[in-house]
């Protein structure tokens, strides 16, 4: 393939895209479709998002080239590709306001406000666009980002009630799969504690949903509560119970989950003897299979202790971020975990512990200047939100609103990523790609 070709092919698919004249927009695909097929998918792969989507609705020759499977997935690969290089990997940010997160007040009539927006994970934090998410037909009045996984967002509507909306969203193409209902409900088996992930399994190059319920109502007094593990496939569309492979364990509802090396990861508990204590449960997304590992050892089980996973900086490991507080609690402090070596547990290491930081006011709690840390930046600095200054947030004049920052763990220095006036945020790496552009039951919002 010779590069003067090349060069001429990337030429006339920028004219496809951009020309106006519609005579010469059809000289110019007419000259394109010239070029063998090799060489259109590789000027195809090269074109944005955006673009790709304008193709699709030129020629069914176009179409056919850049719905197909195997054009999806390399496109993601050098989207990955360019963004390590570019230093352009965006995060998904989601905020809601005040209200929309408190479990008591979920349906008050006050106006729900929420955020969804793409930042470059650079210095600079770059906006690099809001998106939007499917919003018809929720029993709540608003979604929890479960997680991404080559730009998919898996979105559920459990906030503060039974219900059982979960969607499969693309923002980049704006298309999205709602699931079936799962086979694990109020109606059919009571009341039930439910933690949900999603990752990808590799194997199979299948999208799954995996839902750890616990049964509340259908156990003997005193005794363990019943798990059942559900799984979602994309590419069969159903749900499926597993076998009774889930081992014994507890869970607060709505659990966070890290997915990373093919696995899920949520932290959760276990009885032994008159106490409890804490532990990793991992679930192989394309094995089916439960394992474990520990946390670092200096843990214990406290009812002032709550604990969240993530991923790692690198992308090749797991974090814990456990904050010990309560309204009464004298000395709170945020303590910030890396496993260096993937579930060798013996290679925890705790890398700062970050105290309330803020202006405290009367009728605060030093709790509530804990940084709250939600995730890890490729740069290994943590984002975080935290409580607002009264006078500091141009969105909203509530010193409840809070801000998110970006924490460099060797400085400890704080630095504004420019986002407040929500109390409650999730972050998320997040992957542009193409993934439902070739489902058909994928539907446009």
């Amino acid at each position: 393939m010779s590069s003067e070709i090349r060069t001429r092919a990337q030429r006339l698919s920028v004219s496809l895209c951009m020309c106006e004249n519609c005579s010469k927009k059809f000289e110019s695909e007419a000259k394109f479709d010239t070029f063998p097929l090799e060489i259109r998918q590789d000027i195809f792969l090269r074109l944005p998002i955006k673009s790709l989507i304008r193709c699709t609705a030129v020629r069914k020759s176009w179409r056919s080239v850049i719905k197909n499977p195997s054009f999806i997935r390399t496109h993601l690969r050098g989207t990955r590709n360019s963004n390590e290089q570019n230093d352009t990997q965006p995060l998904l940010i989601h905020g809601l306001a005040k209200k929309a997160f408190s479990f008591d007040d979920i349906y008050s009539e006050d106006e729900i406000q929420e955020l969804y927006s793409l930042h470059y994970d650079n210095p600079a934090f770059d906006e690099h666009r809001k998106v939007g998410v499917p919003t018809g037909g929720l029993a709540n009045p608003c979604f929890r980002v479960v997680g991404t996984c080559n730009g998919l967002v898996c979105l559920v509507d459990d906030l503060g009630s039974y219900t059982n909306t979960y969607i499969l969203s693309n923002p980049s193409i704006r298309k999205s799969v709602a699931l079936p209902g799962p086979n694990v409900t109020y109606c059919t088996h009571g009341g039930y504690e439910a933690s949900v992930g999603f990752g990808f399994d590799a194997m199979t190059n299948d999208y799954k949903v995996v839902r750890l319920v616990t049964l509340l109502d259908e156990h003997p007094r005193h005794a363990p509560c019943q798990t059942v593990v559900e799984v979602f496939s994309l590419a069969t569309g159903s749900w499926s119970i597993l076998p009774d492979v889930a081992p014994q364990f507890q869970m607060d509802a709505r659990t966070p989950q890290a997915f990373v090396n093919g696995a899920l990861h949520w932290h959760a508990k276990r009885q032994k003897e008159d106490d409890f204590y804490y532990f990793i449960l991992i679930f192989d997304v394309g094995r089916g299979l439960f394992r474990e590992t520990m946390v670092p050892e200096s843990l214990k089980c406290d009812t002032r202790l709550t604990l969240q996973l993530s991923v790692s900086g690198d992308g090749e490991s797991i974090a814990l971020f456990s904050m010990y507080s309560g309204y009464f609690c004298a000395d709170p402090f945020v303590d910030i975990w890396v496993m260096n070596e993937y579930c060798i547990h013996e290679s925890w290491t705790k890398l700062i512990r970050l105290h309330p930081h803020g202006v405290r006011h009367e009728f605060l709690s030093l709790s509530s200047l804990l940084p709250k840390a939600l995730c890890f930046r490729k740069s290994s600095e943590v984002v975080v939100s935290k409580r607002s200054d009264i006078y500091s947030c141009s969105r909203h004049t509530s010193c409840l609103g809070r801000e998110l920052f970006s924490v460099d763990l060797g400085s400890q220095q704080f630095k504004s990523l420019g986002i407040c006036g929500y109390s409650y945020y999730t972050a998320h790496s997040y992957q542009e790609s193409l993934v439902l552009l070739d489902m058909d039951n994928a539907v446009c919002y």
